[in-house]
Order: C-alpha cells, then structure tokens, then sequence
C-alpha cells in the first residue's frame, strides 16, 4: 500500500558553483518531499539560500495541502466528495476540485473517454488504493462503466447518474501540481529548475548554461531507452504498466485501465510527451498508453511524444525525433 506521508529533508546544497567575475554565486539547491505517492524531487538554481529555504518550505506546505484536498483513498476533499456522490448520488463541489473537475471533463471530450477520472471505484477494486483485489466488484462495474459524462455539474452542486462512478484524479493531479509549483517559482524570480515527481517533470532555463539533460525510462529494464538535452519552458510526463502493479495469486494488473472494457490497458509499456502545458502532457502520457495513437496525440494538440509498445517497438512523433537521443536499437517508426 502506498502511503504519502509527508517528511521534510533540511536543503541539501550538493553543489556550489562561482561563475567567476562580478557576478553574484550561484547555488545548485536540491530538496526531496514525499508527496502524492512519490519522491518530488525540486532543483533550483539561486543567488540566495535564505531565499531558497523559504521558497522550499512553501512549496512543501503547499503539496500538503493538496494531498488533504486531492488525495483519492485518504481523508480528503476529494473523498468526502466522493462518499457524499455515492450516498446521496449530489455532492457541493469544493473550490479546491472544482478547476480539477472542469478539465477532467474537457479532457475526457477531448480523448472520446480514453481519458477518464472516473474509474476510481474500478481502480479501488483492483486493489490499487491500497485494499485486496475484489474480482467480483470488478465484474460488476465492467457491466457499467462510469465516465465523466455521468457526472452532472450545475454552478457548485454535482449529481450522478451512474452508482459506480468515483473521482480519482490520479491522471491529471500531478500536471497540476507541477505547473502550480513551476508558477510560484516563476513568480519568485527562479528561472533554472526542475521539479521531477516520479520522472515526471517541470523544467525551466538551464544548468548554468547548459541544457538540463534528462532520460526516458526503459520499461522492460533498468535505465533509459532515450535521453533529451531541454533547456527553457517544458514538461516531460511519462505514463507506463511498470509503474505501479498488483498481484494476488495468478492475477496480475497494472493501474492503467482502458474505460472501454474496465480492463488493464494492453498494447504500449510507456509513452511519453513533451509539452508546454504540464496537465495536458500528464493526461497524454496516460490516454496514449491506452491507444498509442497519431489521431489521438493531434486531437490532444501533442507534437511530441514517444509510445513504447509491449513488443519492443518505437512509435516516435518527427517533432520529438528531432530533440531525441535513442539508447536502443529497438525498430522504430517516426510519424509526421
């Protein structure tokens, strides 16, 4: 069972650098929270280290916060949003869901259902919030697969249509929280980071004037397929079946289910998508490893992107072709 429980490690300031001249030193500055899961993993680099410890306590203050407000097994907002749905089939949407609500839906239009946060009963019965697999309960809800569609929001009351239908917001929290992270840096005069939650990541600027470079995760096997040199504004999410996966017995699953049969999704091991917008890169990373497909990354506006499948093979976008350093000597595919 995972459990975010949150912890603070005092900065660790692992390099110091002096760009020489009369230019003021800069700091490598770099922290680990336990948030949302995960080990997010925050590297800035800043004149100041009163300033950096300030920065950094906010940011851990704020994840917090949004653990108690997002979190989909644990007491939270989100579920006693949910309990009140599946009570009462209405529920008040809270402030603090309701920008996460009105892009799940926008995202669940724009993927024809690939993309749907409405799983989160299924994805309980799977055992993937922490309890035993209960195969029957899965059975049942496959009969009728809730989708974001069978919830109805008028100004701040929500109604469903469907009694499995439970928010988990699992495939979009992350985005979010990574582009508000990136703004408050933004805000607060940094401009060279890289927030990495997972592998998925935020990045801004550069390191001391070379690009950040960054990996993409072999599936099958420690250490990377590919790698990237980034520098300026961008947002790398990577969704794959290795990431978080339960057995009981001969029954074996992975957290990402498809909504059209309420089963695992099969096909692809990995995708992975570079954007500007870090909640849309989260949710292609996640709707791609369902249908690893071109006509879905256009629909999402994703130019580039890498889907591995289970056989080994590469479909990479031309655009990403460009920017990439392939590591395997895997057949690839590089589509316009």
């Amino acid at each position: 069972m995972h459990r975010a429980t949150p912890f603070r490690l005092t900065c660790l300031f692992l390099l110091v650098f002096n760009l020489g001249g009369c230019e003021p030193r800069q700091h490598l500055v770099e922290q680990h929270l336990l948030e949302f899961g995960t080990i997010i993993k925050i590297t800035m680099i800043i004149g100041n280290l009163e300033h950096a410890e300030h920065l950094l306590t906010e940011i851990e203050r704020r994840l917090r916060a949004q653990r108690q407000q997002w979190h989909a097994w644990e007491e939270s907002d989100l579920t006693r949003f949910n309990t009140a749905l599946e009570q009462d089939s209405m529920a008040e949407v809270p402030a603090s869901l309701a920008p996460l609500l009105t892009l799940s839906r926008d995202y669940y239009d724009i993927t024809g259902g690939l993309f749907n946060p409405a799983l989160g009963k299924l994805i309980a019965a799977y055992g993937f919030h922490g309890g035993e697999a209960d195969l029957d309960e899965v059975a049942e809800i496959r009969r009728d697969i809730p989708g974001m569609d069978d919830l109805t929001i008028d100004n701040i009351t929500a109604t469903s249509s469907n009694p499995h239908l439970r928010i988990d917001l699992g495939g979009i929290a992350k985005g979010y929280a990574l582009g508000l992270i990136g703004a408050y840096l933004d805000e607060n005069g940094v401009d060279n980071y890289i927030i990495n939650a997972g592998g998925d990541m935020a990045l801004s600027g550069k390191r001391f004037g070379r690009p950040w470079r960054v990996g993409i995760q072999n599936p099958f096997a420690p250490g990377v397929v590919a790698s990237l040199e980034i520098e300026g504004k961008h947002n790398l999410f990577t969704s794959g079946n290795y990431e978080r996966q339960y057995r009981r017995g001969e029954f074996g699953a992975h957290h990402i289910i498809d909504p059209r049969s309420g089963e695992p999704s099969a096909g692809q091991s990995s995708a992975t998508v570079l954007g500007s917008d870090p909640v849309r890169a989260d949710v292609a990373a996640t709707a791609l490893m369902i249908e690893g497909s071109q006509n879905l990354a256009k629909a999402l506006q994703i130019a580039d992107f890498i889907v591995i499948s289970e056989t080994r093979e590469i479909m990479l976008s031309q655009s990403l072709a460009n920017k990439i350093k392939i590591a395997v000597s895997w057949p690839t595919t590089i589509i316009n």
